[in-house]
């Protein structure tokens, strides 16, 4: 009865920072995953813009590297856009991750 009582007796913690920093994360986040996969780190390039509410990040690679981070079937970048959207829902916002292909 005890161990009962004892469960579900703790607040909910809450974020108290503000959206500029959530969103300034959330591209370190992205960065660093693109940056742990890729060969040719000089060439990663990750942009972000806001609209109507949502964070669009756009991500440019190497040609060379574009098969390494879409990944077999694009496994690969569907898992990395999953992670970004579930911490971008635990900061409260909404993100959207693209990848662009250089000219």
């Amino acid at each position: 009865m005890y161990r009962r009582e004892r469960f579900g007796t703790r607040s909910p913690r809450t974020d108290n920072r503000n959206t500029r920093q959530r969103e300034h994360s959330l591209k370190e986040l992205l960065t660093f995953l693109v940056v742990s996969l890729v060969d040719n780190k000089e060439a990663i390039s990750v942009t972000e813009r806001e609209k109507q509410g949502k964070f669009y990040y756009h991500i440019k690679v190497a040609k060379s590297d574009m098969g390494k981070l879409l990944g077999r079937a694009g496994k690969t970048i569907s898992c990395i856009r999953t992670v970004v959207r579930l911490a971008a829902s635990k900061a409260g916002c909404d993100a959207v991750v693209d990848v662009l292909e250089e000219d």
